[in-house]
């Protein structure tokens, strides 16, 4: 049965809220015999304060590419733990933030960390008062077992968080998990750290990460500077698709489909091209889903429908927007190649037959003016670039797709260093797609052994398996369709060179017609496979089916551990290819805009 909600259906694609995340760090009680805790609580609500202000500020800017009239979605990412995880925990919640826990261990194992009474009742009403909660699998076999699943912790807060607070006496790390590791790394990773000093006074400093591990110290007032930097997205005149993208509307129709049957016919397939029907993106988009979620009945449903809440309307505007521009603009090069020769064709009928023909003029002046029509129309419309970026985005949110389950994001774009134009993570896909994660928050669900194992099982027989097919079946058809019109246009130039021996006998003009639209069409064909980058695309879905069959081997195999760790460095590696698979196909295709065929 389908996991997959009837979500509301909606005009365009979806515009995200402001959302803030802050993680929390520090000592436990223990380390606060001689805190003051007023002056602690008043700090940590001054910070909150801030990033309100700060994300209310961007939400009311003129122009906005946020959802109009939505309220900040801020959350604190606390682990509970006595002292500081509690402590703005609280104060978050007084502030009416929302409160979203991840927890070294199960709930009730997570209980034995508070010897205090009291603190368990604050720890359990905490708890109960929390949007989401993740537990992980967190193990006390040993004291090494333990100080791991309190990094893990640690660590799978920091990967949750824009902005760190830190209730710290600056000390340097004393084990694994423990604050100062945490904070050295959130500082590796340009996280803003705000620092209260655990000893009094309490002072609050900003703590900025630089190269090589340095660190500078800011007033805490310049947080909300530090936020608007990648809360705003600065628009950046015609390059910016951003505004486009939010004003895209539902297509009913499309030539599109041109491209697509070209293809069967190339690939010796059945055409099943649809015709020129567009189909409804939400409900196209909900039966693909309905089949990933269905291939993996293990999966806790409750997941799926968290999952489908936060990504599918994302996901299925930019897919199918994908798919549409990619349609129009191949089939616009491929009509246009094709017209070409047909204007070679017309333009040397009216020499050919023994009387004159306007007719023959006027079709080669109309394809002539075509070409230009279409080419400068899709130029003008960007649907080159348009195919590009939703393309980018829609497959930074796949692997958003199985990385959500286990709290990962998607790594960070690693740019060639040869790829400097149009450096995606400057661009407004980078921006959108990290609203869209900072939005989504954490799913809740328990990490137990039997829902890591059902993990795995999705991660194979539904991602992995759905990609290698994906692969796999666009290079025997992309091959196909590569190798086919290769020889016919070799047979094309095989014919000229035989009408023009004729020719050498035979004084006609109708072979001095042949002569010189056999080449041309050639040419045409040739051209098609140049910009379609035929072969180059099969040959990466070679690798790419290739190198994911192996990784789907090393992930079923028998002594694979179905461990957290395990199957997180699994789905990080597969997101981090589909990534980098992505970026390539970007740079072949990027500088191939519509252009006259010569």
């Amino acid at each position: 049965m389908s996991a997959v909600k009837s979500d509301r259906k909606v005009d365009s694609p979806p515009r995200t809220r402001v959302a803030v995340r802050i993680g929390i760090t520090g000592h436990r009680t223990s380390g606060l015999e001689d805190a003051d805790y007023e002056t602690i609580r008043t700090g940590m609500g001054e910070i909150l304060e801030i990033v309100r202000a700060a994300a209310n500020e961007v939400k009311d800017m003129p122009h906005s590419l946020y959802a109009d009239g939505a309220p900040p979605a801020l959350r604190v990412i606390s682990p509970l733990a006595e002292g500081a995880d509690m402590l703005l925990a609280e104060e978050s919640l007084k502030r009416d933030y929302e409160l979203e826990c991840i927890l070294p261990f199960d709930r009730n194992e997570y209980e034995k960390d508070f010897s205090e009474k009291d603190s368990l009742a604050d720890y359990r009403e905490l708890l109960a008062h929390a949007a989401s909660v993740m537990e992980l699998n967190g193990s006390r076999e040993s004291a090494a077992r333990e100080n791991e699943a309190y990094q893990a912790v640690g660590r799978m807060v920091l990967s949750q968080s824009d902005v760190l607070v830190t209730l710290w006496d600056g000390g340097d790390p004393k084990g694994k998990g423990g604050t100062g590791q945490i904070v050295r790394e959130a500082l590796l990773n340009e996280i803003p750290v705000i620092w209260i000093n655990s000893k009094a006074p309490h002072e609050v400093k900003m703590l900025i990460g630089k190269e090589y591990g340095r660190h500078h110290e800011e007033d805490v007032s310049e947080l909300k500077s530090r936020l608007f930097r990648f809360l705003r997205f600065r628009s950046s005149g015609d390059r910016d698709l951003c505004a486009i993208y939010f004003s895209e509307s539902q297509p009913t129709k499309t030539w599109g489909f041109l491209f697509e049957a070209f293809c069967d016919l190339f690939a010796w397939e059945e055409i099943k091209t649809a015709g020129s029907r567009v189909k409804d993106f939400h409900e196209e988009t909900r039966a693909e889903w309905s089949r990933i979620w269905d291939s993996s009945p293990d999966m806790p449903g409750a997941v799926k429908e968290q999952i489908n809440e936060k990504l599918l309307r994302h996901y299925g505007w930019a897919d199918k927007l994908a798919n549409y521009y990619s349609n129009i603009y191949r089939s616009s090069f491929l009509v246009n190649y094709l017209m070409a020769g047909f204007a070679v064709f017309f333009a040397l009928l009216t020499v050919t037959i023994e009387s004159y023909e306007p007719i023959w003029v006027l079709c080669e002046l109309f394809l002539i003016i075509l070409i230009i029509i279409i080419t400068y129309i899709g130029n003008r419309r960007k649907w080159h670039e348009r195919w590009i970026d939703y393309r980018l985005l829609s497959e930074q949110l796949r692997s958003l797709r199985f990385l959500l389950p286990i709290g990962h994001t998607t790594p960070a774009f690693r740019v060639p260093a040869h790829d400097t134009y149009g450096d995606p993570r400057s661009s407004w896909v980078n921006w959108h797609f990290r609203a869209i994660v900072r939005e989504a928050g954490i799913v809740s669900v328990r990490m137990d052994e039997n829902y890591l194992k059902s993990y795995g099982e999705f991660l194979s027989d539904s991602e992995l398996a759905d990609q290698i097919k994906y692969h796999k079946d666009n290079s025997i058809r992309f091959r196909t369709t590569n190798h086919n019109l290769h020889f016919l246009g070799i047979v094309l130039f095989v014919l000229t060179g035989i009408v023009v021996l004729l020719h050498l006998f035979i004084h006609s003009p109708w072979l001095t017609l042949l002569a010189a639209v056999l080449p041309a069409f050639g040419a045409a064909f040739y051209g098609i496979r140049t910009q379609g980058e035929f072969e180059q695309v099969a040959k990466r879905s070679d690798a790419m089916s290739d190198y994911l069959e192996n990784v789907r081997n090393n992930l079923t195999a028998p002594e694979f551990p179905c461990t957290l760790a395990a199957v997180g460095y699994i789905a990080e590696d597969i997101a981090e290819i589909m990534s980098t698979e992505t970026l390539d196909w970007r740079i072949v295709f990027q500088s191939k805009r519509l252009v006259l065929p010569g």
